[in-house]
């Protein structure tokens, strides 16, 4: 007969640990693009993408995408990462439309905004785990938003060879 709505527990997030069970599903940005962008590099030259990585990360220890807005999407003088901001360029519309699936727009719009503001400022699961803790009763399946977020990296990667990282963190050094 009728569809009620969805009953949300909507929640200021604050700082979030994410939950283990939604965090086991959701690939870390950060080490994703590591393991990506280290083949062929000598160690030195990998232990410095690895730190620049690594030295952007959250208290939590998941890669913010907020790090990655002072970086152009343009040109290797601006190093690897820039890579790594292509890679991830698609996160914010994936995570939103996997935490609002079935729900009309009034109730959206929210969780779309607290969303792409956990993404940035705490990282992928804590933005998977908020969803899943608003949303209880919909059983919102973290493996499936990792796996989106597993083909849209590789998908955004795909154009660019190991030389082209080379040649970035060569010029990055400069």
């Amino acid at each position: 007969m009728f569809d009620t709505p969805e009953e949300l527990h909507l929640f200021e997030p604050g700082a979030l640990t994410p939950a283990p069970h939604v965090a086991e599903h959701i690939p870390d940005a950060g080490a994703y693009f590591v393991d990506w962008a280290i083949r062929g590099l000598s160690a030195d030259r990998a232990r410095e993408v690895e730190s620049a990585v690594n030295g952007r990360r959250n208290q939590n220890g998941w890669f913010p995408l907020e790090t990655l807005d002072s970086i152009g999407r343009k040109g290797f003088w601006r190093g690897p990462l820039t890579y790594l901001a292509r890679m991830t360029a698609d996160d914010t519309r994936l995570l939103q439309e996997w935490a609002t699936d079935g729900l009309d727009s009034d109730q959206k719009a929210r969780i779309e905004a607290t969303v792409d503001h956990l993404l940035h400022q705490q990282g992928h699961a804590v933005a998977a785990t908020w969803a899943v803790a608003v949303r209880p009763r919909t059983f919102l399946d973290a493996e499936v938003l990792g796996d989106r977020l597993l083909a849209a990296w590789e998908y955004n990667l795909g154009s660019i060879r190991t030389k082209d990282v080379a040649k970035a963190v060569r010029r990055w050094n400069r």
